[in-house]
């Protein structure tokens, strides 16, 4: 593996440098190609499964927000205000394919109205 594709490996992954530094050690220096992105397979592979592990926990979240925003009096302080304020705007991209119909309705509709402080909305 010449140093050029290494280093693209580690630029986008530096979690698995580790992982990487210990293959090199195991095979004398140079691992080759083929036995690093065997490697790098089973990082990707328990970074999924990791994620998989966190999924039913996030759509439970996610339900409760949507039962909030279709029955709540102050739906809109609590959901927009209280909840999706306090994430960035990439952790909001990132829940969209969980968020319900309810929930995407109100951030539709806070998204055409001045926030309650222009300077701290996140949205």
């Amino acid at each position: 593996m010449t140093e050029s594709e290494v280093s693209h490996v580690l630029e986008g992954t530096p979690g698995f440098a580790d992982r990487y530094l210990e293959l090199v050690e195991w095979a004398d220096g140079d691992p080759g190609g083929a036995a690093v992105f065997a490697e790098l397979a089973d990082y990707v592979a328990a970074l999924l499964a990791e994620l998989e592990h966190f999924r039913p926990t996030l759509e439970r979240c996610l339900a409760g927000v949507e039962k909030v925003a279709e029955y709540s009096e102050d739906a809109e302080e609590l959901v927009i205000w209280s909840f999706f304020d306090n994430l960035s705007p990439d952790d909001v991209r990132r829940l969209e394919p969980w968020l319900g119909p309810r929930t995407r309705a109100l951030l539709d509709e806070v998204d055409q109205l001045p926030s309650p402080s222009e300077s701290h909305r996140v949205i």
